[in-house]
């Protein structure tokens, strides 16, 4: 039976180590990108949003302002009207 020695059998040289090194800082670099580029992405679309919000509070106004049937609209997007509801 033979012993083993530490460290043997299992030696990395300091180029293989800095080379996994750089591969790690390669891997994180790019996931720094695609983060930066998601985050741009969701305040993109956080704007577009608010203004279709917008859009739509305006459209509401109009139809209200127009005497329309706004409220006939809304309670079918709500749900059907209980007993007694609506005319």
């Amino acid at each position: 039976m033979r012993i083993r020695l530490e460290g043997e059998g299992s030696e990395k040289t300091m180029e293989t180590l800095e080379g996994q090194i750089s591969d790690l800082r390669s891997q994180l670099d790019r996931a720094a990108q695609i983060i930066v580029a998601k985050d741009n992405d969701l305040e993109r679309l956080d704007k577009e949003n608010e203004k279709l919000q917008q859009a739509q509070n305006r459209c509401k106004q109009r139809i209200l302002k127009s005497g329309g049937c706004c409220g006939r609209m809304e309670s079918s997007i709500v749900g059907p009207m209980r007993k007694g509801e609506g005319s």
